[in-house]
């Protein structure tokens, strides 16, 4: 439903600069923008095939390269398409990650980041390094927490994602006992 809506929100993004929105135009839109992403996709199916090239997908879909880059001005444009067109494909009704008020789910996000932030920096206090020894540690625990940290261990480095977990808390645990002996070094 939301990727139907943002689709639509693009066609007429393209088609601004008409007066009127007519049904069949935009069909014809939607078709064109279809065709471009059939391409793009057709493009990454192939073997070793690792970019985009609008020029390809302009001749491949019949289009012009001024139209391919109507719809797709950038190579982040391609890919954020490409994302959404295959999440249509894997789920046609659309994913809802999360209803609720507005602004619910990132006061839940912050307060448990806010909790886990409070744990790290607890915990790292207590091994009693200095202030900026602390600071420097507690910020690299709270980034290593974060689902940010996962995808790049699987996706540029290949990780297996039921490994990713313990991955991490031995790269904390080592982090936090060399922090440790820092600190018992210090003390002689």
């Amino acid at each position: 439903m939301q990727l139907a809506a943002a689709n639509m929100n693009l066609i007429r993004e393209v088609t601004k600069g008409r007066r009127y929105l007519s049904p069949k135009r935009q069909a014809q839109a939607a078709a064109t923008r279809e065709a471009i992403l059939a391409a793009f996709v057709a493009q990454l199916s192939e073997p070793g095939r690792h970019t985009l090239s609008p020029s390809e997908a302009a001749r491949w879909a019949g289009v012009s390269l001024r139209t391919v880059h109507a719809y797709f001005p950038n190579h982040e444009s391609q890919i954020i398409a490409l994302g959404a067109w295959f999440d249509l494909q894997f789920h046609p009704d659309g994913v809802l990650v999360a209803q609720g008020p507005l602004g619910v789910w990132k006061e839940v996000r912050r307060q448990r980041r806010s909790l886990r932030l409070e744990a790290i920096r607890r915990a790292v206090k207590d091994i009693g390094a200095p202030a900026r020894a602390t600071e420097d540690v507690t910020a690299l625990l709270l980034s290593l927490s974060g689902a940010d940290a996962c995808w790049p261990l699987h996706d540029a480095y290949g990780l297996p994602l039921a490994r990713i977990p313990e991955v991490i808390a031995n790269a904390v645990r080592l982090i936090v006992e060399d922090l440790r002996s820092q600190v018992r070094g210090a003390r002689r």
